[in-house]
């Protein structure tokens, strides 16, 4: 009897040890996905974040006009016009897209920027900023009337 005793105790043991070793196996599994779902995520939000500061960055410089009319040397209001460009942050490939749409009454520019990239999943990617510019003479803009 107690032969057989000890002899459980020992299988308790090994069973306990093995049960152990498949826990710790499954968390660390668990942990491994969990940090591959965190990383893929800030990289995610990274490339948000730079094509929104692109888009910003796009419409304040097209926003930065000196004059009305086209004069040599200048950035003016009748220059302000539809275009694309392409610039890469860090390891994306970024593609930039405005659209300038001129209304008369009263005297305004909108502007669309759209901003497309591929993500890490090979999905494509937008972020799209829209603005008004109004056509007042820079010099008159802080003039109180």
């Amino acid at each position: 009897m107690m032969k057989m005793k000890i002899a459980l105790q020992r299988g308790i043991g090994l069973i306990e040890t093995l049960l152990i070793v498949l826990f710790v196996s499954v968390c660390v599994v668990a942990l491994i996905n969990f940090q591959h779902y965190l990383s893929s995520s800030t990289n995610s939000s990274q490339q948000w974040f730079d094509a929104t500061i692109l888009a910003t960055s796009e419409v304040e410089s097209l926003r930065d006009f000196q004059v009305l009319p086209n004069t040599a040397g200048y950035s003016s209001y009748q220059g302000i016009s539809s275009g694309s460009s392409n610039t890469t942050v860090g390891n994306t490939s970024y593609t930039l897209t405005w659209t300038v749409t001129t209304n008369t009454n009263p005297n305004y520019k909108t502007i669309d920027v759209t901003v497309t990239w591929t993500d890490r999943f090979n999905t494509s990617q937008s972020v799209r900023l829209t603005s008004q510019v109004a056509g007042i003479d820079p010099a008159m803009s802080a003039a109180i009337k």
